[in-house]
């Protein structure tokens, strides 16, 4: 059964409201502390711009880390590579 739970994630002078998998509350929790730690990296190293500037920075931060983490976590290509090679030695041995 899948428990749910409420929780209230706080960015800035927004509370946000959520129900969620309650074996998915850390990973809520960690997002919400990532978002903060670069919200706070933008703010102090651009100074002076609109606040929804500085998200959409955060935003693209973001994005770009897990762009790479699906290119690091593809696998299509090695499927392909290992099919290839028990064909290969598989022909080895019926030899």
């Amino acid at each position: 059964m899948d428990e749910k739970q409420k929780i209230t994630i706080r960015f800035g002078s927004w509370d946000l409201p959520m129900t969620v998998q309650r074996k998915d509350e850390h990973i809520y929790r960690e997002a919400e502390k990532l978002m903060k730690e670069r919200y706070a990296f933008y703010t102090s190293n651009y100074k002076g711009l609109a606040t929804e500037r500085y998200m959409v920075m955060c935003m693209l931060d973001i994005a770009v880390r897990l762009q790479h983490t699906i290119e690091r976590n593809d696998n299509t290509g090695l499927l392909d590579r290992l099919t290839t090679l028990a064909e290969e030695i598989e022909k080895n041995l019926n030899k």
